[in-house]
């Protein structure tokens, strides 16, 4: 199951976005990955302005990292789709530049994962 790990200050992702940035996440990722919805997990962690540092310094306010953990075999062309994808979502449903989102994409082996107890590859 690709997993998103959105972190960001609570008043840039205050509740109201929440919600809306996890379905824009979702729907980016099955649009480029044909995956269904249904696979897509969000979860919106809050950090502390002291918490988030960039060049060894406190990030700027409304910065937002996505550190999403995807399944592995997509090829490079769709990864770059689906990282640039994800940031469009953030951007759309925060307003934060584009500047201030950062996307990372880890791929997971499918035999690494187990998915509600189920191994994801028998």
């Amino acid at each position: 199951m690709p997993t998103y790990v959105v972190r960001a200050r609570a008043e840039t992702l205050i509740p109201g976005r929440r919600q809306r940035l996890a379905e824009q996440i979702t729907e980016a990722h099955q649009r480029v990955t044909g995956a269904p919805r249904a696979f897509v997990q969000v979860v919106v962690e809050d950090l502390r302005g002291r918490d988030h540092f960039v060049d060894g310094r406190a990030a700027a306010s409304g910065s937002v990292w996505v550190h999403g953990h995807v399944p592995a075999g997509w090829d490079e062309p769709t990864l770059a789709a689906l990282a640039k994808g994800v940031r469009e979502a953030v951007v759309a449903t925060t307003g934060v530049v584009e500047d201030l989102v950062w996307v990372y994409l880890s791929e997971i082996p499918p035999e690494r994962m187990i998915e509600a107890t189920v191994p994801a590859v028998p």
